[in-house]
């Protein structure tokens, strides 16, 4: 949903760090760890190429099912155990 981007365009947290929202699926998510704690995502996304970002916050609005060998729930463990907080409002 294209919306949920335009809510957060140009906004910022505590007057200094500006949001940057990025919506993707499941399916178009890998995770890499460092053993020196860092942890970032590759989007590989048909509409928008390939992305490497370090999340600080992950909204879910997919129910994570599916996927080839459980994919998506251990994604979002990856996420847990590498400290990014969520949240899911389904």
């Amino acid at each position: 949903d294209p919306y949920r981007v335009k809510v957060f365009k140009g906004k910022s947290v505590h007057g200094d760090v500006e949001l940057r929202v990025e919506q993707a699926q499941f399916s178009e998510l890998s995770l890499a760890a460092s053993t020196h704690g860092t942890l970032s995502v590759t989007i590989d996304s048909p509409r928008g190429g390939i992305r490497r970002v370090r999340p600080d916050f992950v909204l879910v609005r997919e129910p994570p099912e599916g996927g080839a060998g459980d994919a998506p729930r251990r994604l979002l463990v990856g996420l847990h155990l590498g400290g990014v907080p969520s949240t899911d409002p389904l």
